[in-house]
């Protein structure tokens, strides 16, 4: 008895791993390095400032039609089947960006990367922790999770150390990195774990398509943690992403090539954000704590605001990346609590994805004019935003059991 339960552990701790490196080539490389490496394109002259945001909104578009493509899937050897192949896609297309400086041919792969980002976002959290006990699921889930923040980091510091000018062998540091973080991925995929929760998983989502799996006492503190977790999640981290290097130019007059440190503080911040979301004692509720998540971003983004320093600057990014990690981490935890069916969860959580998305652009696009002309307003309607995310947190931990 003994022997088969260690053996049960060892390939959990497996999934979790690989579920890991998944978040890491989503998240990581394909979303948060492109800044970096974006940077060191325009240095050597293959596009202009401009193409920067071209390419991040085309990548950003592509990521909330995969998300939400996602969201729509219900059978299992269909899911196994698309995130085999966004995870193969994402590869391929890191090695075909190292060899096109083109700005179209960058923009190719900007839309197929983030396509893929968005399906292997959604779908790979709900596999890797399929057979998470209840005890051990908000620290596993922070686990998996976490990979987004390493990966930052991994590609981050790899194109520092190796890359700083050139972008071709940039691209082809981030390539080596998404091929090797794959591997593990793949196992994930092929796990015949898979393959035995297969039926069940569908008699899940066949239910859950005719009977509501959500009270509705209960679905208000959904909704709430969709717009919590999702909608003003993605649009409260523009301000730190987004205008570091307005903020770094302009108020601090320093080069802006400077901000590029931001993004593996960024990093660091998250990938410790999610470590520490793993090791909160499993007597603390879920809906208590993320509350308190908002409060550290909250003091994040006033330091933001009204900082006149370059460490109080990388202070309150590395601030930022902790409140987006400990609050991902324990969304997906609470939304375990609330939503118990396995199929309506992975729609759910693929529908997150997709309001985050949207918050991220939506910010975006409505005050990129204005923080041209006066960019402490923008910054000044970011703390307002995690403000009201507070105010969702709290919604969605009302009258808890």
């Amino acid at each position: 008895m003994i022997p088969d339960r260690e053996t049960h552990l060892r390939l959990f701790d497996g999934k979790v791993i690989a579920g890991s490196c998944a978040m890491g080539i989503g998240f990581g490389l394909v979303r948060f390095d492109f800044g970096a490496i974006a940077r060191v394109m325009v240095q050597a002259d293959w596009f202009i400032t401009t193409g920067i945001g071209q390419l991040a909104g085309l990548n950003l578009l592509a990521f909330l039609l995969g998300s939400f493509h996602h969201s729509l899937l219900s059978s299992h050897k269909g899911i196994l089947r698309i995130l085999r192949v966004s995870l193969l896609v994402i590869v391929l297309s890191f090695w075909f960006a190292a060899f096109e400086p083109d700005l179209w041919g960058q923009a190719f792969t900007r839309v197929c990367t983030g396509w893929a980002a968005g399906h292997m976002i959604s779908g790979i959290p709900p596999l890797a922790l399929a057979q998470s006990p209840s005890s051990q699921r908000r620290k596993n889930s922070a686990m998996v999770l976490a990979g987004g923040g390493a990966g930052a980091l991994i590609g981050a510091c790899s194109i520092g150390i190796f890359a700083p000018s050139s972008p071709q062998m940039a691209w082809v540091v981030l390539a080596i990195c998404a091929t090797a973080l794959a591997f593990p991925v793949f196992w994930l995929l092929r796990s015949s774990i898979h393959d035995q929760l297969a039926s069940a998983q569908s008699i899940s989502t066949d239910i859950s398509m005719k009977t509501p799996e959500i009270s509705i006492g209960q679905r208000w503190r959904v909704a709430a943690l969709l717009i919590g977790g999702g909608l003003l999640l993605g649009a409260g981290q523009v301000p730190v992403t987004l205008y570091t290097p307005m903020v770094v130019s302009q108020r601090l007059g320093l080069d802006p090539s400077v901000s590029s440190e931001s993004l593996a503080v960024l990093g660091l911040g998250s990938w410790i954000g999610a470590l520490v979301a793993a090791t909160f004692p499993r007597r603390w509720a879920t809906a208590s704590l993320l509350p308190l998540a908002s409060i550290i971003g909250l003091i994040g983004s006033l330091l933001f605001s009204f900082s006149d320093y370059l460490s109080t600057v990388l202070l309150a990014t590395f601030l930022i990346g902790i409140w987006m990690w400990v609050t991902l981490s324990l969304t997906y935890d609470r939304l375990g609590e609330l939503v118990t069916s396995p199929g309506l969860n992975r729609r759910l959580w693929a529908l997150m994805a997709t309001t985050a998305g949207l918050g991220y652009a939506t910010f975006s696009f409505s005050f990129s004019n204005l923080a041209s002309s006066n960019l402490n307003a923008v910054l000044f309607i970011g703390v307002f935003v995690i403000a009201f995310q507070f105010l969702m947190e709290i919604m969605q931990g009302r009258s808890v059991q």
